[in-house]
């Protein structure tokens, strides 16, 4: 327990009597209290500002997220050094109001030694009351004081030792600091040496109510926070905080990013019961279904009528204007099928020469002309020249019928494959058999 000045009148500070602390019968800091120790003033600046206020009974940090600031008001249960660095280090935002309770060890922690010195030595006393020192900005541009120019206190403790933080509010060179700021990782913290500042009573100052209003727009991520977490007196912690909160730094794409992360590491706590997984494996099943369907070609190039697997070899040239005749459909759009068979007819002409089984893939095509123009003379390997590339860019007869097949030969590259392929055998001398 610990004294309180008992403020009854806008003109007179008179110093109270010790009040019981906790959840039930503390009446000091209570948000929907009017009274003059109470935090309604507190909540509704809050509110103004665009964030609600929640008061807690238990606390399980791995709940907090960027969306809260986190308000420590005189708590009487042991705030665990490591959570709350580590709620910081993760991207979290805290104010820690707190002169006599038990935050003391995590304050060390973040490297702020706390102290009770009875009378700080202030410059000045509201209305010469030792217990009202009245304190000032310590450094100058600092957004906590952006408008301040004393804050009043009430029986505050001092912060008298200050490591990796910055003093912003206190009683002068040496004399210790009640309000500090600083940012640890991606987070940020203020400690506030006297919670009372924030009592109904104390924010009728001026400077108190600018600086409680500066604290919550300096923690509240630019607008991204939407409510103040409250906990204050004996009040249970549990669990530990995220690895990951909020990156200042981050911009929205990664915002995106650590939302949707968030979500599966929720979704990830969800315990489906059987015939949920069987729901979901039934909704999975038909959406792949439907992404079946969906990828199935709406037409096909050809139609699969079988015509092609009665087409044989062709071994003659004689053959070759009943396979353009057989495929020549005036409303075709595609006669790749055509062309293979055509491709087909030449690589059969072209062993029989070489005296190999596939020469437009054995062969290079340099040593397929050579071999050509040696056995049958120039005009044949002229004629194997101009038309290699194109017969081995054709697919096989059973690729070129797929409906799948992404090849295409028009009607008038077909006539003219026709036209190469016919003088190909003109030059190779290969004549049809005698009936």
């Amino acid at each position: 327990m610990r004294p309180l000045a008992m403020l009854v009148a806008v003109a007179t500070l008179v110093a109270a009597p010790a009040v019981a602390h906790g959840q039930d019968a503390l009446p000091d800091y209570d948000p929907s209290s009017k009274d003059w120790n109470g935090l309604y003033t507190f909540a509704r600046t809050a509110a103004g500002l665009g964030l609600d206020v929640l008061e807690v009974s238990s606390l399980e940090w791995g709940d907090l997220d960027d969306g809260d600031i986190l308000v420590l008001v005189y708590p009487l249960q042991r705030v665990e050094p490591s959570r709350l660095a580590g709620f910081v280090q993760a991207g979290g935002h805290v104010v820690v109001a707190d002169d006599f309770g038990e935050a003391g060890d995590a304050l060390a922690r973040m490297g702020l030694l706390r102290a009770d010195v009875g009378t700080p030595q202030a410059s000045s006393y509201y209305r010469s009351r030792l217990y009202a020192p009245v304190a000032g900005p310590l450094v100058a541009g600092h957004p906590l004081v952006r408008g301040v120019t004393e804050v009043i206190a009430n029986h505050p403790a001092v912060l008298t030792e200050v490591k990796g933080a910055v003093s912003v509010v206190g009683f002068g060179a040496g004399q210790g600091a009640i309000v500090v700021a600083g940012e640890h990782g991606t987070g940020r913290f203020v400690v506030v040496s006297d919670p009372s500042i924030f009592i109904n009573r104390m924010l009728q100052f001026p400077g108190n109510l600018t600086l409680a209003v500066n604290i919550l727009r300096w923690l509240d991520r630019d607008g991204r926070a939407d409510r103040v977490v409250l906990l204050r007196g004996d009040v249970p912690m549990f669990g530990e905080p995220r690895t990951f909160i909020d990156d200042a730094g981050m911009g929205a794409f990664g915002r995106s990013v650590a939302g949707v992360n968030r979500w599966l590491e929720q979704r990830n706590d969800w315990l489906l019961t059987p015939v949920a997984m069987r729901v979901i494996g039934g909704l999975l099943a038909l959406a792949l279904a439907l992404l079946g369907i969906a990828a199935m070609p709406p037409w096909r190039r050809l139609p699969l009528d079988g015509r092609w697997l009665r087409l044989m070899r062709p071994e003659r040239p004689a053959d070759l204007p009943q396979i353009v005749a057989a495929h020549d459909d005036p409303g075709a759009r595609n006669f790749l099928l055509p062309a293979a068979v055509l491709r087909d007819s030449a690589a059969a002409a072209l062993a029989r020469v070489t005296g190999t089984v596939d020469p437009l893939h054995q062969l290079p095509e340099p040593e397929l002309v050579k071999r050509v123009t040696a056995a049958r003379g120039a005009a044949a390997g002229a004629a194997v020249a101009r038309l290699h590339r194109r017969l081995r860019g054709l697919p096989s007869r059973s690729q070129a019928a797929a409906p799948w097949s992404r090849g295409k030969i028009s009607r008038r590259e077909l006539h003219q494959l026709h036209a190469d392929v016919t003088d190909l055998y003109r030059t190779l001398g290969d004549e049809p058999d005698p009936a």
